[in-house]
């Protein structure tokens, strides 16, 4: 895939390179919060990520649903791995701006967070994540982000 195209078809379903999978799943275990929250890194692939999150007790805002600055991290986090599976690999990538719509309450047993580049680039690149809730087998899309990151050149 050219660098600024979105992946298509046979690239969102083409493996990643060994390289790059390995070091995109180094870069997720690295991430301490994820870890404390128990997010598992669900899916990979050129452009796209998916993560899942247990929706429990500790994570739950007054009205008994998933807190909005849990659906925010793992949205961030997700469009981010995705992001990072098409930077150089001796590049990083960080957030410089993200913008999330919540649309339904997040309830149920899990959420699942998918992930894909709109367009990536040498400097910048701009990810969409949906996040579903899970519920005895059937997903509600509960917040939609918009996520820009800047491609960081590797670190002395």
């Amino acid at each position: 895939m050219e660098r600024g195209s979105p992946p298509d078809a046979a690239t969102a379903e083409a493996p990643l390179e060994p390289a790059v999978e390995r070091r995109v799943r180094a870069h997720f275990a690295g991430i301490p919060a994820l870890r404390t929250l128990g997010v598992t890194l669900h899916a990979l692939g050129p452009g796209r990520c998916e993560m899942h999150v247990p929706i429990a007790a500790p994570y739950l805002q007054q009205h008994g649903y998933l807190h909005g600055g849990i659906i925010g991290l793992v949205a961030d986090s997700a469009s981010g791995h995705a992001a990072l599976t098409l930077a150089p690999l001796d590049h990083g990538v960080i957030t410089v701006e993200y913008k999330l719509n919540f649309l339904a309450p997040a309830a149920g047993e899990r959420l699942v967070v998918r992930a894909e580049v709109l367009r990536g680039g040498r400097t910048l690149t701009v990810s969409a994540a949906q996040a579903y809730a899970l519920r005895a087998g059937a997903e509600t899309l509960c917040a939609s982000a918009l996520v820009t990151y800047i491609t960081l050149p590797p670190r002395e």
